[in-house]
């Protein structure tokens, strides 16, 4: 179960095989908003935190989709308990520990490699410094208290060991960016040589962009589950901005993507069902005519396409999509709405965010990574 420690009570506590357990301060965050009383209008003196100790455990909450987690009250108001639990896990002075589920490459970001050394790869890392030394003092800490046994290497479990396949759609796929994406696949299933020949088959200069991922300052790389790759180069690459999707058994690669990190949390079906009402009745069709003389539009679609556009009509083939869904925290805001052509695009993608969300639960929230795309025509003069 998700426990959390002080970090005196984790040198106490914990085991050196424990540490690879420990959760990133955004997770860790998260399940305690599960387990714990983080809302501090919930003490009073007869029921209060005892200085340097943890918040409250919650009675009867034994799973993690058993009750909503808190959220941290509107950032006009004071929720010190809940600022300070984040502040104390961001440095390591708290740390979130769940030794009975298996370790995982999103959530886990301490593992001990092949020579058992604690080695510190924190998917997403926005953290300060001091989480990491905070929790690799904790693990010298506790390595000296059982007399200097080390852990087992970390035993890592994958979404997926086989590579990538290629199959032909009228369009050869065989680019740098491509080759790149199948670096990012290889490193990250632990099949490099499988995924370096699916790049030779393809080709072209998908072997170039294989070879130069796994020859630069790549730490970091990742990917995520349901056919979405991505790629982050902290030396260069500022942005996420690659996606690879399918389409009828075919890879679809689509550019200028922005691949984002969201706290998925499934709306009221009551709420959900206002939206998407008001968008069938008036919002779709306003955004519509605001993009029958937008410059992207102008070089998108013939004269008959923008007359429909300028009548608040869809272009054959195309359909307006929400980049954040209404089914999580999406709106109708205009800034959230694109034009997107069915096919390849739109279908690749709706495939990917589908099955991305088959399985989230509609009482708990989940870290995932989204792929939506920029602008608000897409793709543009095509």
């Amino acid at each position: 179960m998700f426990t959390l420690y002080k970090r005196w009570d984790a040198e106490r506590e914990l085991a050196p095989s424990d540490i690879q357990f420990i959760l990133s301060p955004r997770d860790a965050l998260n399940m305690a908003s599960i387990f714990y009383e983080l809302d501090y209008l919930k003490y009073d003196q007869r029921n209060r935190i005892l200085p340097h100790s943890v918040p409250k455990r919650l009675r009867g909450v034994y799973h993690r989709f058993a009750t909503q987690p808190y959220k941290r009250k509107r950032l006009s108001e004071y929720d010190g308990l809940y600022d300070e639990v984040k502040w104390d896990l961001e440095h390591g002075w708290m740390v979130g520990v769940n030794t009975k589920e298996k370790w995982d490459h999103f959530r886990n970001p301490f593992y001990f490699d092949d020579d058992s050394n604690l080695i510190y790869d924190c998917f997403m890392d926005t953290y300060s410094e001091c989480f990491q030394q905070e929790v690799r003092q904790l693990y010298e800490y506790t390595l000296n208290e059982h007399q200097g046994r080390k852990s087992l290497p970390t035993i890592k479990h994958h979404y997926s060991d086989a590579p990538i396949q290629y199959v032909p759609a009228g369009k050869t796929i065989n680019s740098k960016a491509v080759g790149r994406l199948l670096a990012a696949g290889g490193i990250y299933n632990g099949n490099i040589e499988g995924f370096r020949q699916t790049a030779e088959q393809l080709g072209g200069d998908a072997v170039k962009g294989y070879d130069g991922v796994l020859d630069e300052t790549t730490s970091g790389m990742m990917i995520a589950a349901a056919s979405l790759l991505v790629i982050r180069n902290p030396m260069a690459a500022k942005e996420l901005t690659s996606y690879l999707g399918k389409y009828k058994k075919a890879h679809v690669l689509l550019d200028d993507i922005n691949v984002s990190e969201l706290n998925y949390v499934r709306r009221d079906r009551a709420e959900y069902t206002v939206l998407r009402g008001e968008f069938n009745s008036s919002v779709r069709s306003s955004f519509l005519r605001s993009l029958s003389d937008h410059p992207d539009a102008v070089s998108t679609f013939d004269s008959n396409n923008l007359l429909r556009l300028a009548d608040g009509k869809v272009p054959s083939g195309w359909q307006v999509h929400h980049k954040i869904p209404l089914d999580d925290s999406g709106t109708n805001a205009w800034d959230n709405l694109i034009l997107i052509q069915n096919s390849p695009y739109h279908s690749a993608l709706s495939k990917t965010q589908a099955i991305i969300t088959k399985d989230l639960p509609y009482n708990a929230s989940t870290n995932v990574l989204w792929p939506s795309p920029n602008g608000v025509i897409y793709p543009v003069g095509k």
